[in-house]
């Protein structure tokens, strides 16, 4: 990366973090006026693998649909081109967002914990899972073996090999943390298939 698209994604970066910072403090503030509720019992096993799997999910959904919104022509061009600035993602990319952008995809937390209560336990496992997967799938280095991609279970992870693709590309692997929604629509492509189809072409 270089030094400019690395200024711009820092200064972008802390855009998001100042507004991350921002919704935090509001989403305290509405728990602690009993707006949004947020229980601080310890919930059991399984309630807790219920919500976090549920949240997990249901980001990942909104996430999806988002995502392949924000890549129409008109809001990729004024919104989403922002974050694509460098076609090889690096950490400081993951937070490189348009204010709006940052503002849709934070304030997913606040509205679903509105309409799904959820524990302080399971959302503290939640926030730490999503925001580490997205950090983790702009690295510059995927830190998975090879044989991760064939574990059925491991490969359906969206790891910085497979987010580098839609870097790359931008027509596919839309997905945030796992390629559920990329398969059920036919936009998961792998990087083996883009180097495989770049070889035939050079060839």
């Amino acid at each position: 990366m270089d030094l400019a698209s690395r200024g711009h994604d820092v200064q972008y970066s802390a855009c998001t973090l100042l507004l991350g910072t921002a919704l935090t403090a509001v989403t305290t503030w509405l728990v602690l006026q009993g707006v949004i509720p947020l229980a601080t019992t310890l919930p059991g096993a399984g309630r807790l693998s219920f919500e976090v799997t549920t949240y997990v999910l249901l980001f990942d959904a909104y996430f999806y649909g988002l995502h392949r919104l924000l890549h129409t022509p008109s809001l990729f061009r004024v919104v989403h081109a922002v974050h694509h600035r460098s076609t090889a993602p690096s950490i400081f990319t993951a937070l490189a967002f348009h204010p709006l952008e940052a503002l849709l995809i934070l304030g997913f937390v606040p509205v679903a914990m509105w309409l799904l209560p959820i524990h302080l336990l399971s959302l503290a496992v939640v926030s730490v899972f999503l925001s580490g997967s997205i950090l983790l799938a702009h690295t510059a280095h995927d830190p998975f073996p090879r044989w991760w991609g064939g574990t059925p279970l491991l490969r359906a992870y969206v790891t910085p090999r497979v987010h580098h693709v839609h870097h790359a590309r931008r027509d596919c692997n839309y997905s945030a943390t796992f390629s559920l929604f990329d398969r059920l629509f036919g936009t998961l492509q792998s990087d083996d298939a883009r180097r495989a189809r770049g070889g035939a072409a050079a060839g």
